[in-house]
This record gives structure tokens, C-alpha cells and sequence, in this order.
């Protein structure tokens, strides 16, 4: 109906009846909120929940597990939220003190009682702040009549860019980076902390990752193969050392052994009892690995790649990156996999011709942007979350230039979260 021509008779009366009802919404809306402001007026928090996981403020007892590098536990107690010390770690800053133990009860830390916000980022803002000043934390105890004083080393604070171009950021990686170097200090889940050593760009981290990469042995656990084989190709594209090669020939070789169905399950083999047969938490990697393996120049056999590829792409932006040989996942529990999927796509995308141009690359900024609107939805999963939040996390990486808002807020969002991760030993 033309703009110029008045609203036609027979539906006056209902453009009547639709004011009222929409008059009639705002008006029953305007007082449910109100009811939802009032109610959060007399709540402990005084900000919206942005983590799922958030302590809950009428439970009983809850577990800090890490303050930072200061080395203690904190339990949280009713009423919401009395601070116990819940253990000690040795040789940490707090044990140093010997004044500090477990069921002691803190009354405040630098003057700050726990009020109104998360507890969680509170703690990681006393703990920022201090390694921005002069490094004292003053734990006042209850019972005792002076405070006691933990010394954290002074690191300075986060530039605006963290972790780039932020020297607290640098001294933090140097940490880990020393940490990494110990010998055993990499085991688990295939030396995934090769990969961190990479990182870095220095010339005395990279020796420690290829003494590894030459010897590493060829495993044939597809979690191993995943997380191991990833820093094993990328030391090979570092170094052009041959005698790496020849080892991750003999791991693509046990890649291709152990395959099923396009992908792999999380104890090897043909494992058809475990769940639906794969498990993609670890097969996903695999992917990634076979195609850095190819790019290495190792002779990946076509049809193990381009079925494990086929495969994995189809759960590209179409829901999550499922467990087991199914349809993707809904929701945005994801425990990582999508952040993993965005790193096997990066991979394809970095052998196909297309380069840039390609579905691949398309298929991993949608899986890295997947990262972002599962900001909210940290620790979960059957692990207690904390593989989710190494892929969720590194997948933003990958979307630092083309979304650098979502980028920064999500990792603004989470400094807390790294913060009390931290352990005084550099790990």
C-alpha cells in the first residue's frame, strides 16, 4: 500500500487493536523489570554474570583452586563470601611467609573484602595491581593482629594490547618459556608445550624443540599425535631439518594406521565401542597435524587427508564440532573443538592453491568467531573446561586483525582467567 495513499478502512481497527496490545506489552514489560532491578538490588553481586561458571552466592563451600602466583587455594564460605585458605603451595610466596596455613580465615586482602562482582576477577584485579606497584599483598587473618605481607615479583601492568607489544605480557612468556625448558617439564598430551617454546622466537627455545622433534617418538594415541604433531611439523617448517622429517613420516604413517571412518577415536584404532567411534576433541588435531605434515613435504596418503578433511569440514559453521561420528552440536558448550577446528582449517587453508580465497579460510574465521560468542560458557566440559579454554582462546588469536573488538574484548573479558592461572614457578 502506497505510502501517499491513507491506511485502507479495514484495517484501522486492527492497527488499534495492535497499539493497545504493544501499549499493554511495554507496560507489563517497564514492571517486570523493575522487578528485576529491585531483585538485584538486594543480591551479593551488583553486576550481570558474564561467565557461566561464576561462584554461586549461596552455596556452601566452592574452591578457588589458584590465586595467581602467590600459591594458595581459596575456599569460599557462606555468608557470601567468607575466604578460608584452603592449602599452601610449597616453596610458593605465601608458604615463605610461615605465617600462613590452611583453615585460616581472610578477613581482607590489601583492605578489599570481597563484595558486589565476581570474586574471581576481583582476586585477579588485587593480584594485577599489585604486580603493577610495588608487589605486596597484605592478607589481614582473622585472630591475628598484624597482616601478613606476601611479596609477588613486581611485573608492571598490561599495556592496552596485551600481549603484544606489553613487556608484562613478555616477562610472563620468558617465565613459561624457562618453566617449559626443564627437562619433563612438557610431558602430557605429546609435549604439547613445544608448541608454546615455538612461539617465543628465540633461538634458544627453538634448540630446545628441535633436540625434541629429531627423537620424539612416534606415537600412535591420537590425543598424542594430535597435540605432539603439530609442534613437530611447525619445528620442520622452523628448521628445514631432515632429520625431522623422517620422523614425522613415521608419525603420519601411525596417523593413517589408526584411522576410522574419516577420523580417529580417542584410544586409536578401530574402536567402534567408544562412543560413536570418534572422539574429535583429539581426531581434530590429527587433522591439523596431516595437513602441516603434507605442507612439510611427508607423503600423506590422499585418501586419509582428503577423507579426514571432507570429514571435519562439513561441521564448519554449521553448529559445533561434535563428540562422536554424529550431526554437529547446538548450543555453545564446546570444550575447545571448534577452537581446534579453526586451527586445522587454518591449515588447509595454507596447502590449498585458493590460500586466502579459500572455503577453508572462510570455515576457519567462522570457527575462531565461534570462540568469541562462547565467551560466556568457560570451564565447562568433562575435564573441568580447561582444554576449551586453551583452543577457545588461541582460536581468537587467529581473528586479532579482522575482529579486533571482538578480539580485545574477549581477552579483556578473561585477564582474571590468566591471571590467577599463573603459578609463582613460572608455569
Amino acid at each position: 500500500w502506497s505510502e501517499d495513499h491513507a491506511t485502507p478502512p479495514h484495517q484501522e481497527g486492527s492497527q488499534n487493536r495492535s497499539q493497545k496490545m504493544m501499549t499493554r506489552v511495554a507496560l507489563i514489560t517497564t514492571m517486570l523489570l523493575g522487578g528485576i532491578v529491585s531483585a538485584q538490588d538486594g543480591s551479593f553481586y551488583k553486576d550481570p554474570a558474564v561467565f557461566s561458571t561464576r561462584p554461586s552466592e549461596t552455596k556452601s563451600l566452592q574452591n578457588i583452586t589458584r590465586f595467581g602466583p602467590v600459591g594458595m587455594g581459596i575456599d569460599l564460605l557462606q555468608p557470601a563470601f567468607v575466604m578460608r585458605i584452603s592449602h599452601i603451595e610449597e616453596s610458593s610466596p605465601a608458604a615463605k611467609t610461615g605465617k600462613l596455613k590452611t583453615g585460616q580465615i581472610i578477613e581482607s586482602i590489601n583492605g578489599q573484602e570481597l563484595a558486589n562482582i565476581d570474586p574471581r576477577i576481583q582476586l585477579g584485579n588485587i593480584l594485577a595491581a599489585a604486580e603493577a606497584s610495588d608487589g605486596v599483598l597484605r592478607f589481614a587473618i582473622k585472630g591475628e593482629a598484624v597482616p601478613v605481607t606476601v611479596k609477588v615479583p613486581v611485573l608492571g601492568a598490561y599495556s592496552e594490547t596485551w600481549p603484544l607489544d606489553c613487556p608484562k605480557s613478555a616477562k610472563i612468556v620468558r617465565g613459561v618459556a624457562d618453566y617449559l625448558s626443564k627437562p619433563g617439564a612438557t610431558r602430557s598430551l605429546g609435549d604439547i608445550g613445544m608448541l608454546f617454546l615455538l612461539s617465543t622466537g628465540e633461538a634458544k627455545d627453538l634448540d630446545v624443540v628441535r633436540n625434541w622433534a629429531r627423537k620424539a617418538p612416534a606415537h600412535t594415541y591420537p590425543w598424542y599425535l594430535g597435540y605432539g604433531g603439530i609442534p613437530l611439523t611447525e619445528c620442520y617448517l622452523r628448521t628445514g631439518d631432515e632429520e625431522i622429517l623422517a620422523n614425522i613420516q613415521r608419525w603420519v604413517d601411525n596417523a593413517a594406521k589408526s584411522q576410522h571412518n574419516d577420523a580417529w577415536a580417542g584410544r586409536g584404532g578401530a574402536l567402534t565401542t567408544y562412543g560413536n567411534g570418534h572422539l574429535n576433541a583429539a581426531g581434530t588435531h590429527v587433522v591439523t597435524f596431516l595437513l602441516l605434515a603434507k605442507e612439510c613435504g611427508a607423503d600423506v596418503p590422499d585418501h586419509t587427508i582428503l577423507g579426514a578433511l571432507r570429514h571435519f569440514y562439513r561441521y564448519a559453521g554449521r553448529g559445533g564440532n561434535p563428540y562422536g561420528d554424529d550431526r554437529p552440536e547446538v548450543g555453545f558448550v564446546d570444550n575447545g573443538k571448534n577452537g581446534k577446528l579453526a586451527f586445522a582449517m587454518a591449515a588447509a587453508a595454507a596447502v590449498t592453491p585458493d590460500g586466502e580465497n579459500s572455503v577453508y579460510a572462510n570455515a576457519r574465521d567462522v570457527c575462531a568467531m565461534q570462540s568469541f560468542y562462547t565467551t560466556s560458557f568457560m570451564l565447562h566440559g568433562h575435564t573441568g573446561g580447561g582444554i576449551g579454554e586453551i583452543w577457545r582462546s588461541a582460536a581468537m588469536g587467529l581473528l586479532h586483525d579482522k575482529k579486533p573488538k571482538q578480539y580485545r574484548d574477549f581477552m579483556d573479558n578473561r585477564q582474571w582467567h590468566y591471571d590467577l592461572s599463573r603459578r609463582f614457578d613460572g608455569s
